[in-house]
């Protein structure tokens, strides 16, 4: 029976990838803090569920141990049975009411919790106890897999066994009204009258008493010192099972460990396990002190009338109170302990360490909203800062580089001490990016998003910076390819690094493309190719391509009628291009003969400036594997619009080839009625789109 069940998968290839199977991936860490968070109702359900399973098991369970005298325990321990087995009973049934848990699984919890409660001192108790254990380790690791699991299982155990033995420890009869101790003069023992619970006293004798020998209150078996082994090794089981989860699933860095409510919950289950058995542990000493220490005064003499028609007694040392003070604060402490591993289902994942020379994906909370962050290449110098959310294009030109603003922003970024440089939006991407300058080895970023901020640990290292064309222009397809890299990456397999960004050099499929395109357009007549590029190494390498395929046409730099528009720049100047002959086309025919895009101009912002277009390309962007990329992306950074550059990295992953010959897509809005641009028919917004608001279909046979 799972009473939470958070969303913490993404998609990446068609399939499901849980966070916490062996090593999670950024990307799965990403989307499992980005997607929808249990509420405080979730999240203090399933706390009382789980600690008050864990109270009536480890009281079923340690009868074994010290069963009760008679099969009768304390009034004390009765009543904390019951009224654990009652808040069992309350949340199971409530979760059943309010999530998708199954009725055997509800009932199943419930009866074992009422039975152990109702067979609490006697050794049957031990039955409903042990399915009560085992469901209780079932959903404290009910969102991991692998070690991760059987750590979780570990700790249930542990904690259970801690509760228990505290509680029945805490909850342990004081001797003051419960037992007494007779004493009887040198001659021998007395007879007198007694009552039922003096009669099963012990009869001790003088010279014993004198010796200061310390008599118990009642059996040793329950309450006594069979307990606090079991308190102390469940104490430690649980620290040393909290603490390897630590170590495996994380948080990974001391900023996260201190700076995050993941790690203070994760310090929680570590560190109060330990102080409980601390607290146990000074319980019994003081117990054993106090035995060893409490004389019993013996009779006056034989003339005392009192002492010959009855017996003298002393309260009995069975537990003082001090004692059971200190064993209920270690049982409340073992339950809060408990209470912090079970939230952790519940809070936003640790996200990876940095790493110089890797792509960083983290998540921060600033402003009331959880964003996506994107720092790369993490080596010291410039490095590209990706966060997503909708921010403005400053008036002047979009900074590429070390640009700082000098009016105030509605978002920033700093590094350390460092000034801080605005978030903006660049023309053809989605989100906010800006570019700071990162010293060597370890340090933070400080986001300032509306009203709030937040930090981000980085470690760049000690090598060159290697930025190149990630902080230039060209920064945002660079981004989109880590992306998809990141998005298709899968557990086990090795983080990616930052190498060439795509406008390094022209592809040799990219090249045939670009050439197969060049050709058609002098097949369909048209004579006159206005070509427009940037000086970027693949653009100018494409514009080389372009001219020795179609060497008899004319090129103009001006837009006019007649002429084919050929973009083979990068995302910024192909936008700027498109929306100059989208004004003038309102105004004059423009471009006739068609507008051509380059392969990796497919991405929503630069494809929906124009009413249409046509782009060579070797995928299908309406095949499942495609959206299943676009969906994978949108997971991981919301907002983040599906590209070429991002497709291919994440294909690889996939093991899925381009086509051996490029195809012509027809890129162009689709009017559906009742829906807006940029809408699903239900009326919301597509976050996986590759055209929002109209289609990429293709439009012609594969090209020679």
């Amino acid at each position: 029976m799972l009473p939470l069940a958070p969303l913490l998968a993404v998609a990446g290839g068609g399939t499901a990838s849980a966070l916490d199977a062996g090593s999670p991936t950024s990307a799965a860490r990403a989307a499992a803090a980005l997607g929808e968070q249990a509420g405080a109702f979730a999240v203090g359900l399933r706390v009382a569920l789980l600690v008050g399973t864990a109270l009536v098991a480890g009281l079923a369970l340690v009868g074994l141990v010290a069963p009760a005298p008679a099969g009768r325990p304390g009034r004390g321990i009765r009543v904390t049975g019951w009224v654990a087995a009652g808040v069992v009973a309350v949340a199971a049934e409530v979760v059943h009411l309010t999530g998708d848990v199954a009725v055997l699984g509800t009932v199943l919890q419930v009866v074992a919790a009422l039975a152990a409660a109702a067979l609490i001192g006697s050794r049957w108790a031990a039955l409903p106890g042990a399915v009560l254990l085992g469901l209780l380790a079932v959903q404290l690791g009910s969102v991991r897999t692998g070690l991760p699991f059987l750590l979780d299982v570990a700790y249930a155990v542990g904690a259970a066994a801690l509760l228990g033995a505290a509680a029945t420890l805490a909850a342990a009869r004081r001797g003051s009204a419960a037992t007494r101790v007779r004493v009887a003069p040198p001659q021998g023992t007395l007879e007198a009258r007694r009552s039922r619970e003096n009669a099963e006293a012990p009869t001790v004798r003088f010279a014993a008493v004198a010796s200061g020998a310390a008599v118990p209150d009642e059996p040793a078996g329950r309450g006594g010192p069979p307990l606090v082994p079991v308190a102390i090794v469940g104490g430690l089981l649980a620290t040393a099972a909290a603490l390897a989860q630590l170590l495996v699933s994380g948080p990974q860095t001391s900023h996260d460990l201190v700076g995050s409510p993941y790690g203070l919950a994760s310090l929680a289950a570590v560190a109060l396990p330990l102080l409980a058995v601390v607290g146990v542990a000074v319980a019994a000493r003081h117990e054993r002190t106090f035995r060893a220490g409490g004389a019993i005064a013996a009779a006056p003499g034989a003339h005392d009338s009192r002492a010959s028609r009855a017996e003298r007694t002393t309260p009995a040392l069975g537990a003082p109170r001090p004692g059971r003070e200190l064993a209920r604060i270690g049982a409340v402490v073992g339950g809060v302990g408990l209470a912090a591993a079970s939230v952790l289902a519940a809070l936003p994942p640790p996200g990876p360490a940095p790493v110089p020379g890797q792509p960083l994906l983290r998540t921060v909370a600033s402003g009331g909203e959880t964003l996506a962050v994107l720092v790369a290449p993490l080596r010291p110098g410039p490095n590209l800062v990706h966060v997503s959310g909708d921010y403005t294009t400053p008036a002047a030109t979009t900074p590429v580089a070390h640009h700082h603003g000098t009016t105030p922003a509605t978002a920033t970024v700093a590094a350390g001490d460092a000034p801080p440089v605005p978030i903006t939006a660049r023309d053809g991407a989605g989100g906010g990016w800006a570019v700071v300058d990162l010293p060597p080895g370890k340090g933070t970023l400080t986001l300032a998003v509306g009203t709030g901020s937040a930090t981000v640990p980085v470690d760049t290292g000690t090598a060159p910076e290697q930025a190149g064309a990630l902080v230039g222009p060209d920064g945002p397809e660079c981004a989109s390819a880590l992306l998809g890299d990141l998005a298709g990456q899968r557990p086990g397999t090795p983080a990616p690094e930052v190498g060439a960004c795509p406008s390094d050099a022209l592809s040799e499929a990219d090249a045939d493309a670009l050439r197969a395109t060049a050709r058609g357009i002098v097949d369909r007549g048209v004579d006159r190719i206005r070509l427009v590029a940037d000086d970027s190494p693949r653009s100018v390498q494409a514009a080389a391509v372009v001219h020795e395929a179609a060497p008899d046409v004319s090129y103009s730099d001006r837009p006019d009628p007649d002429s084919a528009l050929v973009v083979v720049s990068g995302w910024a100047p192909a936008r700027a291009a498109l929306d100059d002959a989208s004004a003038r086309a309102l105004e004059t025919p423009t471009h006739l003969g068609g507008t051509y895009l380059a392969p990796w101009l497919l991405t929503p912002g630069v494809v929906t400036a124009t009413a249409s277009s046509v782009l060579p390309l070797t995928f299908d962007p309406q095949e499942t594997r495609s959206r299943n990329y676009a969906g994978a992306v949108a997971a991981l950074f919301p907002g983040e619009p599906p590209a070429t550059a991002g497709y291919l990295a994440w294909a690889r992953h996939e093991g899925v080839p381009p086509a051996p010959r490029p195809t012509l897509y027809g890129a162009a809005p689709v009017d559906v009625p009742m829906t807006s641009t940029g809408e699903h028919h239900a009326g919301t917004p597509n976050p996986a789109s590759w055209f929002p608001g109209g289609t990429v279909v293709p439009v012609s046979a594969p090209l020679d």
